[in-house]
């Protein structure tokens, strides 16, 4: 019997086909033994492969997640770090902040009562600088009354001298015209007066009380500077106040800068002056006594404060209005007139009066420091002293004396200026004339009744400045007594002096001129 796995084919000896047929059996069997034995190796090294991989791709995931843990930790180490750090740096800003806010706090109350102090002080210091103005006021007005009391003997006794001198003067002419005309020969000319060397300064003479009105002047204009000084100060004070000031004073500045020989083209910087000067005199505070800065104070007024932004305000105007007459008006005359149009008008206004009365003095106070000439003040050409007299200037404040060419010019432009300003028709106007024509009359006659001994090249310049492209004007205000008034000053007075400077022969000329360009014989 066979075996339960035996083939059938395997003792088939008997048999070289069944023989076969086992083998390949046999070899069919092993063939596929042997690959399923290969398979299964081939399996067996293929998971161990994968389980190998999958321990090393574990133990990597867990190498990864080890790193992660510990970076996690790291970077939440630094966060916490971070904060802490935020944290600490907020509490000391906070701090820092809330220590400026105490610093800024008592800084603040000390500038407080600083201020207060200040304040305090200055309101003690401004009662007592009025206390003493009051005194000032009324020393003055003592001494002003004493002056002109002396002042009216004076004027009686030298005119006395005078009409006695005259009559001594007009027999011995009369006297020598008989003798040359008996004798049928000419009079030689008179030889050129030299200046006496001392003294060097001359108030005109007939009118002694002139040098009194010109020191009151010369104190208006001191008190004028300590005046801006004081705004200044409250500038300082007042932020505002200091704004408004300087916006004011660079329209006032520029409008005046843009005054031309056109009365419609004046008519905008005109309106933009008067609205500026307008507001100024509506600030009611500061105050300042506007007393100070009249020539002639009124009595009896209670009250003598006034917008103190109005008066700061026609002090730079009137300062303008200089320096438009120096630098333009010095070249060319003519360009003198519209400026001084403008001034006039704007002084003239009731908005900018006080009590009725023009400040108009803030201006004239100006011309008595730079062309004291115009009044009768007047001095030696050829010394210190006598320059600083007559109105010259130096080139700054420790330098020499400008040239004789620039002072001539300043003078020249300040000459055609106040004729410009007095010589002003207001019949027609509703308001006042704040400067009448009689000023320049008294001008007029103040240069050209000077001692022949005592006129310079100064006086010339400004006689000739005053005349030229007004002699219209004069006659109409004046009439016949302009016209014998023109002779004096054109031929009588620039003859009678004898001098040939330049200055002189310009003025002498000028008759001839207006014979020929306007038919005007003197």
């Amino acid at each position: 019997m066979l075996g339960p796995m035996e083939s059938p084919y395997k003792r088939a000896g008997d048999s070289p086909s069944r023989q076969l047929l086992w083998e390949l059996g046999r070899l069919h069997i092993d063939g596929r033994e042997a690959f399923q034995a290969k398979l299964e190796k081939e399996s067996l090294e293929r998971e161990s492969a994968h389980r190998a991989a999958l321990a090393a791709a574990a133990e990597e995931h867990d190498r990864i997640r080890r790193s992660a843990e510990r970076e996690r930790e790291k970077l939440q180490l630094q966060i916490q770090a971070e904060r802490a750090r935020r944290d600490q740096e907020e509490r000391k800003e906070l701090d820092r902040q809330r220590q400026e806010r105490i610093d800024e706090q008592i800084a603040n109350k000390q500038k407080e009562v600083q201020r207060l102090a200040a304040k305090e002080a200055a309101d003690k210091k401004i009662a007592e600088l009025q206390r003493l103005e009051a005194e000032a006021v009324e020393r003055r007005r003592i001494e002003k009354e004493r002056q002109d009391a002396d002042a009216a003997r004076r004027v009686a006794e030298q005119e006395t001298a005078e009409r006695e001198s005259q009559e001594r003067e007009k027999r011995a002419r009369d006297a020598a015209a008989a003798a040359i005309s008996r004798a049928q020969i000419k009079p030689k000319p008179a030889p050129t007066p030299v200046p006496d060397a001392a003294p060097t300064v001359q108030i005109a003479r007939g009118n002694p009380s002139i040098e009194a009105e010109h020191q009151r002047y010369l104190e208006i204009h001191r008190k004028l500077k300590e005046f801006r000084k004081y705004m200044l100060e409250q500038g300082k004070r007042n932020p505002a106040l200091k704004k408004q000031m300087g916006d004011m004073r660079r329209t006032i500045k520029k409008c005046v800068g843009q005054l031309t020989g056109g009365k419609a083209a004046n008519q905008a910087p005109k309106k933009e002056i008067t609205e500026t000067l307008k507001i100024a005199a509506g600030v009611a505070h500061p105050q300042v006594d506007i007393t100070m800065f009249l020539s002639k104070p009124p009595s009896g007024i209670a009250d003598t404060n006034g917008p103190a932004l109005l008066v700061y305000q026609l002090n730079i105007f009137a300062k303008a209005l200089i320096s438009q007459f120096v630098n333009e008006a010095s070249v060319a005359p003519k360009s003198a007139d519209p400026v001084g149009v403008i001034g006039s008008a704007i002084f003239a206004q009731n908005d900018f009066r006080w009590n009725g009365l023009s400040l108009i003095d803030i201006l004239i106070a100006k011309y008595h420091v730079v062309c004291p000439i115009l009044f009768g003040i007047y001095g030696n050409d050829t010394t210190d002293a006598g320059k600083r007299r007559s109105g010259w200037t130096r080139e700054d404040k420790t330098g020499p004396w400008v040239s004789e060419q620039r002072h001539f010019d300043r003078m020249t432009g300040l000459g055609a200026g106040f004729a410009a300003i007095s010589l002003r028709n207001y019949d027609k106007a509703k308001a006042h004339n704040p400067y009448p024509i009689h000023n320049f009359w008294r001008s007029l006659a103040a240069i050209v009744n000077v001692p022949p001994t005592k006129v310079s090249s100064t006086h010339f310049i400004v006689l000739k400045a005053m005349i030229e492209n007004n002699e219209s004007r004069i006659l109409d205000f004046f009439g016949d007594a302009g016209r014998l008034a023109l002779r004096k000053a054109l031929i009588t007075f620039p003859q009678q002096s004898g001098a040939t400077s330049v200055a002189a022969k310009a003025l002498s000329i000028l008759p001839d001129a207006l014979q020929r360009e306007r038919k005007l014989f003197l």
